[in-house]
């Protein structure tokens, strides 16, 4: 047998996170907002059958919301992030070669099994009774094809959750079911162009002529149309590269006009964002780093950005906060109620290539030390239980979770408690 992938995806993965620890809310219908419980993000499929879009703005659907009785829930990304982690956990005992595509999401080498059927419903039955998640598993020869049977088992009463196009003979008819909007890699123009052209379908997609598909979409269309011919194109990133950019930026949960504000939160994005590079091994020589007031109000505007080069990539978080810090008091004006303020790492290079400068004053090695100790300790403790006192305490400008559930699995003091009777 040749290549063989499943692709494993959690349903409505936030709200069953959330159901997980609260039965009640099953069978009802349950949404999940953004940052500062601002947009729709997840909705369980009694809140899809009510008309709730996904991104519709959640001020605006108060009164069906009232009126149907929704349960509505402040992202929760701690429990999320546990939970992911808790399936994948289980995913990796069928086979160690997955690919975390992203946090629900996992395709997994499935070569050399026989009965590919049986196995995926063991993998379904599996993740579902030791964490709770409920999945559809698609199975192919190829990444693309996995995806489409992923849509249709999830969607299909036929298939119960399971679907194996491998050696099918319905995979054409998987194909034809799928709107080719839904593609795997056929983004929004793409979508334009395909139907402006007669392709509607991802099975109309199959059959497309290969000299318009390199025309029209290029190499990426051409290994689509490959792919979905059940001819492999894309492998499985068992390690995937590092991130070319890392970056932090939120809504504040209120208007911030003094600049400490400003400083506290540059601090707590610029660490978080130094803790993902050190995490890939790598280290900083450029960041960008901006300033925004909240563009919907009637309020006076402004926003402004700086560009920071620093002299020798760098990994020390408080190297990069001190510079990012100044870049934001420069930013800074008086007079303006501030929504956003933001840091993105643009140049990254790996540590063991960074090149030392005669004129700048590399961290010592004892501070390398503490930061290892630093992440290990906030990796077993959790995030922000040694921090820079820069950051601040109370936090005022975090973005608001005013509905956000108990973090059950990460959290001592919200625990799931279990009482006798």
């Amino acid at each position: 047998m040749g290549t063989v992938v499943a692709l494993v995806d959690c349903n409505n993965f936030y709200v069953s996170c959330e159901r997980v620890f609260n039965p009640r809310l099953d069978g009802r219908p349950v949404v999940v907002l953004s940052n500062n419980d601002g947009n729709i993000v997840a909705r369980s499929n009694e809140a899809k059958a009510l008309g709730i879009e996904m991104g519709a703005p959640a001020f605006e659907l108060r009164q069906l919301i009232e009126r149907e009785q929704v349960f509505v829930f402040s992202s929760n990304y701690t429990l999320y992030g546990d939970m992911a982690a808790r399936v994948r956990d289980v995913l990796s005992r069928f086979t160690p070669e997955l690919e975390i595509y992203s946090i629900d999401e996992c395709f997994l080498n499935l070569a050399g099994i026989e009965e590919l059927e049986a196995y995926g419903r063991e993998i379904k039955e599996t993740v579902e009774r030791w964490t709770g998640i409920p999945v559809s598993v698609g199975i192919a020869e190829t990444k693309s094809l996995a995806k489409i049977a992923q849509k249709v088992a999830k969607k299909s009463t036929k298939a119960a959750g399971v679907l194996n196009l491998v050696g099918s003979p319905h995979v054409d008819q998987a194909l034809a079911r799928v709107d080719v909007g839904d593609v795997w890699g056929v983004g929004p123009a793409y979508e334009k162009l395909l139907k402006e052209n007669g392709i509607q379908t991802a099975l109309d997609l199959k059959h497309a002529p290969e000299t318009w598909i390199r025309a029209h979409m290029t190499v990426t269309g051409h290994r689509i149309v490959r792919e979905l011919n059940g001819q492999p194109c894309i492998p499985l990133e068992l390690a995937p590269p590092p991130k070319k950019m890392i970056g932090t930026s939120r809504g504040f949960g209120i208007l911030i006009e003094d600049l400490q504000g400003l400083q506290e939160a540059i601090t707590s994005y610029t660490t978080r964002s130094a803790e993902k590079a050190r995490a890939q091994g790598q280290a900083v020589k450029t960041m960008l780093v901006w300033v925004a007031t909240d563009r919907f109000r009637n309020d006076p505007q402004y926003s402004n950005a700086a560009t920071v080069e620093i002299p020798v990539a760098t990994d020390h978080t408080p190297t990069l906060v001190a510079l990012a810090r100044k870049a934001v008091e420069k930013l800074y004006r008086k007079g303006y109620r501030f929504k956003r303020v933001g840091v993105l790492f643009q140049e990254l290079v790996p540590l063991d290539q960074v090149q030392t400068n005669l004129f700048w004053k590399a961290p010592a090695a004892a501070s390398k030390a503490l930061m290892r100790v630093v992440d290990q300790v906030n990796g077993a403790m959790g995030a922000g239980t040694l921090r820079l006192a820069a950051e601040g305490f109370t936090h005022r400008w975090a973005t608001r979770f005013e509905r956000k559930s108990p973090c059950y699995t990460t959290r001592w003091v919200e625990l799931p408690h279990a009482r006798t009777v």
